[in-house]
């Protein structure tokens, strides 16, 4: 506690008595005197007591410590107050532990006021009231409390302080019931405007405190002073709340007087059943096989050896006898007892039973555990190299990752670059073939008008018609050279080049491969090569495969090996003839047995067994598309069989090439629109007056018959994508689009003889016999009529022909009709081939 000077100011001010200290402090006391009067002797130490008393005698002293002399009367004392949490805190400790030492006394005091009324004889009953009321006032004794601080206000406020200061110098302490009362009464004093002084100098002078100055007391109104009218609501909320909570506590006087008759009763009652219990000590006895000081013992639970000894031995809760009479204690029979006996020990039984197994539980949890220990303990070395391997692997896959983005670029452009080399061949190929093709047409155009042409013009036609006619001879000699006979002008393609085109071309080819092997050189060896990804990727799914399986790694190594795939296949071109096979390239055998060992079975639900299909289908497939759009010609039969047998071949030996692929889907749309623009930029039909046509030697009859060849060579370049295109594309662009639109056209416009002949047996053998296998009744595809009916017209016109004395002729002409009879059953032409054989009388084969 600390002391400050303060001065003296002349003003009034309405003093506000703290009631929440003074309750405390007074509830504080009467927890203590509780306590100490239902606590037995032993239980306070010499010690405790001595400062209580020193305690006491000290409240008496009015000397403070002060810097001055002890009557100082300018001195003020500040007392540093608790919060209100802090008190309420303590409040509620105080009020449990008190709670708890008045059921012990009360325990205690009912057991001993049982037990002698049950020793002691029988009395009289008005003796036995008058040592019930003095027990019970003796009880209310014990439990009577209050502070002196707040007995001392209360003297001054009421009547009924007379009777507490009487009390007080009897030595009787009140109970809580009329401390509450008290407490009420000035409640009610403060709510209905009762005088309450405000400056109690004459208690305070009797105190001799030194908080009684003049100046603060002085009642003159001529002193100039500021007087606070204000209400302190927080004060009155405070003392609302505190007056409800000693309203729950307390309760109020008739709860506390009903109470008190109720305990009262329950004590009288407990002394009767005692009595009762001794009174039929033979009935009992006998029922129970115990002697009347037994059944006392058993009644009180043990407490009787307690009384017996000391008085600080622990007290036990005492066991509350039942209220038996004569007649329940008749009805108990032997067979009773050991029933209630028997149920007590099935469930005893049951209850060990259940500890039993729940003991063998935990004995085996434990042995789990130990286990578990064990294993956890031996498996730190493969968790630290499983950590290690995962942590290298995770460092490995992201600098890969890093790599493969920086390279990435770099391939692509090369491999745009490798396309644009082989597109500008081929288009300088179907250029030279389209500007032979109109230089021949105006050559021998029927119109005798002659063009006029700047001789620069003239010059480079003559050269492009010598040039061509050196490329022909030169591949009729290669012809000779290998005995291909039967061979037609048209059927041969155009396709080579002079020598200057090609050293161009090879330099430009030669400069891609030298920067496509330098692209890796800056790279370490663990990233440079396809071999040792594969190596760490296997590893991995060796050691760890359910790891492997949950990363995923299946799926995503396509595309993991697709910048390494694509470098290598950048001088892969199938449409060439010297060209290796895609399974020759190292990449295929370095990924062919990714991830089995040799001995193993193969699972199918593996992902890697997926991984080469994988790779066809997404890096091979989409690179023949950009080859069949930039690369291919349709009029080249080589380069379509090339690719029709690349084709067949991926879709029979991998399984992720099919028609629900949107990469093969995307293919077969290119070869389409491919095909389409060969009909519709280079063909080209001519059409010439018979006569002209007669003489075979001429200029626009070789003009004529090598576009009619190459018109059907272009229809079996186009059916021979049977089998991987649809039926009715390609019978849209086959017989639609230049069989009826050119080839008829031609053969009609040409006079018949065997050259026409073997024309017709070409195109029918171009025709997929798969078309008419399954074909029903007696007609053909409705756009093979036209075809079917020229056929019947030159059988006519060998009919014609054949009226000639020579027989040698006559066998000819009709060996000729029986061909185009046959002809029209390979097609399927029933009906046209049944008429002919009517009509010429000979058998249909």
């Amino acid at each position: 506690m600390s002391l400050f000077r303060k001065p003296v100011r002349n003003f009034r001010k309405k003093k506000i008595v703290d009631n929440d200290s003074e309750e405390e402090k007074d509830e504080a006391q009467m927890e203590d005197i509780d306590t100490g009067d239902s606590r037995d002797s032993c239980d306070i130490p010499d010690s405790t007591k001595k400062n209580l008393e020193k305690k006491k005698t000290k409240k008496h002293k009015s000397s403070v410590l002060s810097f001055e002399e002890d009557h100082d009367e300018d001195v003020e004392i500040f007392k540093i107050k608790k919060s209100s949490y802090s008190k309420k805190i303590a409040k509620q400790l105080k009020k449990e532990k008190q709670v708890e030492e008045t059921h012990k006394v009360k325990d205690s005091s009912d057991l001993t006021d049982g037990l002698k009324k049950s020793v002691t004889p029988p009395v009289k009953k008005e003796d036995s009231d008058e040592e019930a009321e003095r027990k019970i006032r003796q009880l209310r004794e014990e439990f009577r409390t209050l502070n002196g601080d707040e007995a001392a206000a209360l003297d001054e406020e009421s009547d009924e302080d007379d009777i507490l200061k009487k009390m007080m110098k009897r030595g009787e302490i009140p109970d809580a019931n009329m401390i509450h009362a008290i407490r009420k009464q000035r409640q009610m004093a403060r709510e209905l405007g009762d005088y309450v002084p405000i400056d109690d100098t004459v208690k305070l002078e009797k105190n001799a405190s030194r908080l009684v100055r003049d100046d603060d007391n002085d009642k003159s109104d001529d002193e100039e002073g500021r007087i606070d009218f204000t209400i302190n609501t927080h004060a009155i909320e405070r003392q609302k709340m505190k007056d409800d909570f000693l309203a729950a506590e307390h309760g109020s006087d008739e709860e506390g007087s009903e109470h008190e008759r109720e305990w009262e009763e329950q004590q009288i009652r407990k002394g009767v059943s005692i009595q009762q219990g001794l009174a039929s000590t033979d009935v009992g006895g006998i029922a129970y096989g115990m002697t009347a000081p037994e059944q006392i013992g058993m009644y009180s639970n043990g407490y009787t050896e307690a009384m017996s000894g000391s008085v600080c031995q622990p007290k036990f809760q005492p066991f509350i006898p039942l209220n038996t009479t004569n007649s329940d204690i008749k009805d108990i029979t032997m067979e009773a007892i050991i029933k209630r006996l028997r149920d007590r020990l099935s469930s005893m039984d049951e209850v060990h039973r259940s500890h039993e197994q729940e003991r063998e539980s935990l004995v085996t949890n434990i042995a789990d555990t130990e286990k578990s220990i064990d294993n956890c303990n031996n498996s730190c070395k493969s968790l630290e190299d499983r950590f290690r391997f995962f942590q290298e692997m995770r460092g490995y896959v992201r600098d890969l990752v890093e790599c493969l983005n920086e390279k990435v670029p770099a391939i692509n452009q090369l491999e745009t670059r490798m396309h644009n080399i082989l597109q500008g061949r081929a288009t300088k190929l179907i250029s030279r073939r389209q500007q032979d093709v109109r230089d021949q047409c105006q050559d021998y155009m029927t119109n005798k008008t002659q063009v006029v042409m700047e001789s620069s013009e003239d010059q480079a036609k003559q050269r492009r018609i010598a040039e061509r006619e050196a490329r022909r001879a030169r591949r009729r000699r290669a012809r000779e050279n290998k005995n291909i006979v039967g061979h037609h002008d048209g059927l041969s393609s155009d396709d080579e080049e002079n020598q200057s085109e090609i050293t161009k071309f090879n330099l430009e080819r030669d400069d891609i491969f030298r920067v496509k092997e330098d692209l890796f050189e800056d790279v370490m060896e663990d990233f440079k090569e396809l071999d040792a990804v594969r190596e760490r990727f296997s590893q991995w799914k060796l050691e760890y495969g359910e790891t492997y399986k949950e990363a995923y790694i299946g799926l995503c190594l396509p595309k993991l090996v697709n910048p390494f795939v694509r470098l290598q296949l950048l001088d892969w071109n199938p449409l060439e003839e010297n060209c290796a096979d895609f399974e020759e390239k190292r990449w295929f055998e370095c990924l062919l047995f990714y991830g089995f060992k040799e001995g193993e079975p193969i699972d199918k639900e593996d992902d890697d067994v997926k991984l080469l299909p994988s790779i066809v289908e997404k890096i091979l497939i989409p690179k023949l598309a950009k080859l069949a759009e930039l690369v291919w010609d349709p009029l080249s039969t080589a380069q379509t069989s090339r690719l029709v047998n690349l084709v067949q071949k991926l879709q029979r030996d991998c399984p992720s090439v099919n028609r629900e692929s949107k990469n093969i889907q995307v293919l077969l749309r290119t070869l389409v629109s491919r095909m389409k623009k060969t009909l519709d930029d280079d063909i080209f039909m001519p059409l010439y007056p018979k006569q002209v046509l007669e003489n075979r030697n001429s200029g626009p009859s070789v003009f004529f018959h090598r576009q009619s060849w190459i018109c059907i060579k272009l229809l079996g370049n186009i059916l021979s994508w049977h089998g991987i295109l649809a039926n009715k594309v390609l019978q849209g662009l086959g017989l639609d689009g230049i069989l009826n639109r050119y080839i008829i056209l031609g053969l009609h416009s040409t006079p018949f003889n065997t050259e026409t002949l073997q024309k017709c047996q070409a195109i029918v053998s171009t025709f997929p016999k798969q078309w008419f296998s399954d074909m029903e009744g007696d007609k053909t595809l409705p756009q093979l009529e036209n075809l079917c009916r020229f056929l019947m017209y030159a059988a006519s016109i060998l009919d014609k022909a054949s009226n000639t004395p020579r027989d040698s002729e006559r066998k000819e002409y009709r060996d000729q009709i029986k061909q185009i009879s046959k002809m029209l059953v390979n097609i399927h032409a029933m009906d046209h081939a049944v008429d002919l054989s009517n009509k010429y009388s000979f058998k249909i084969n």
